[in-house]
């Protein structure tokens, strides 16, 4: 099998570094591979006012209700060490992953760069002119990783990232079996949530990046094998990460893109935002609220992840409109407000729509059909309106009538 070749010669490294221990000389070829393999990257140094993210050991199911119930009304994300939701030791030999998939085809994302950005043709709404950041290919475990590893050898700046959905993979179902679903499942009911219905494998090359972007799930993040460091943003500082239009494939996704290294001349309100971030270790899980801004970076080759996901609960509002609308639920109308005018004005003249609200905001123009009806919606949530120009300003600019394709690569 191609895998058998990868493993054998990630167990003769395995192999050389114990000799090195002992003072052996060894070809210098082969040392040059091995450290290719087995070279670790260091973690990005964020600004002096970015916070860790809270960590927390796992001791009971109990004891994670207790703590997991008030974190989610909070909203905020957490770290949970040693919860062994899945058995690290067997995934961290590369050998057990071909195991479970054995020859199935898996969707495997190819870059001339690090940058993995996501994005959904059938988003395309607005009939951007969008460039493809990213190839989209099937391939077997075997033959993705004896190709990620080559690359890696060989120095090229190409990468490869697994991602595959794993609902409908009946061949793992003794290995589902024996993940821990008591503490999935019942942190899962006591934060309100749907039940754990969709998961998600990740397994990428050293120093892939995921660009920043945000689910709208709630999140149990599991690191599965080596390290990825990540760091997150509050759903509510929407407009100071300058999402991609409603109407974008890339919708739900970041054009600051690398937090990292953001362009602060064009995305300026993104330095008032301040991250939380980690290094993520085999065993760890973090749970990832609905809406945070999160990029992910992986630190060893070949790291594997897996997410858990569940539906978050609906705004109730059966009790009647609240007097104050919170941040966080003025963010979710900032996206139906941008969804409604797509929708009302065509999808394909969703920029020029948006442009023209901002100019009549600017101008005053309260006459204007596009800014009467925002008006009237922004009135049905009880803004105040001395804070609606701000509001809206805040939504259109640096992300209308900009080059979307300038930075979809991430």
């Amino acid at each position: 099998m191609a895998l058998a070749a990868a493993v054998a010669n990630q167990d003769k490294c395995a192999a050389m570094s114990a000799l090195l221990q002992t003072g052996v000389p060894l070809p210098p070829d082969s040392q040059t591979e091995c450290e290719a393999w087995e070279s670790t990257l260091p973690p990005t140094a964020w600004p002096e006012n970015y916070k860790a993210i809270r960590r927390i050991k796992f001791e009971s199911v109990e004891q994670m209700l207790a703590i997991m119930k008030p974190q989610s009304v909070e909203g905020s994300p957490l770290i949970i060490e040693g919860t062994n939701v899945m058995d690290t030791k067997k995934w961290a030999d590369l050998s057990y992953l071909e195991s479970q998939l054995g020859d199935k085809a898996v969707l495997v994302k190819r870059s001339d760069t690090n940058k993995f950005r996501y994005f959904d043709l059938k988003k395309n709404t607005g009939k951007y002119d969008f460039k493809q950041p990213v190839g989209e290919t099937q391939q077997q475990v075997g033959d993705f990783l004896q190709e990620a590893n080559q690359l890696l050898k060989e120095g090229s700046s190409k990468r490869m990232y697994l991602q595959e959905t794993l609902s409908g993979h009946s061949e793992m179902a003794s290995e589902f079996a024996t993940w821990g679903w008591e503490l999935l499942i019942r942190t899962s009911q006591a934060c309100g949530w749907g039940l754990p219905d969709s998961n998600e494998l990740f397994v990428g090359m050293r120093g892939v990046e995921t660009p920043l972007h945000f689910d709208e799930r709630e999140n149990l993040f599991f690191q599965v094998r080596g390290e990825k460091e990540v760091v997150v943003f509050p759903f509510v500082d929407y407009t100071k990460l300058y999402p991609f239009p409603t109407s974008h494939p890339c919708d739900r996704q970041s054009m600051v893109g690398s937090p990292a290294t953001p362009n602060l001349e064009a995305f300026p309100r993104f330095k008032d935002s301040i991250g939380q971030y980690a290094v993520l270790k085999a065993g760890d899980m973090l749970y990832l609220p609905y809406g945070w801004w999160h990029w992910l970076r992986n630190i060893d080759h070949l790291a594997i992840s897996v997410s858990f996901w569940s539906t978050t609960p609906t705004n109730d509002l059966k009790s009647g409109i609240p007097d104050v609308f919170s941040d966080h639920m003025l963010t979710r109308v900032r996206r139906n407000l941008e969804s409604m005018i797509a929708t009302q004005y065509g999808p394909e003249n969703h920029n020029a729509s948006m442009i023209r609200l901002k100019e009549a905001v600017q101008t005053k123009n309260e006459q204007d059909p596009v800014l009467k009806q925002v008006r009237t919606l922004l009135g049905a949530v009880r803004m105040d309106p001395q804070k609606q120009d701000t509001f809206l300003l805040d939504q259109i600019e640096g992300r209308f009538g900009v080059d979307w394709n300038a930075h979809a690569v991430g």
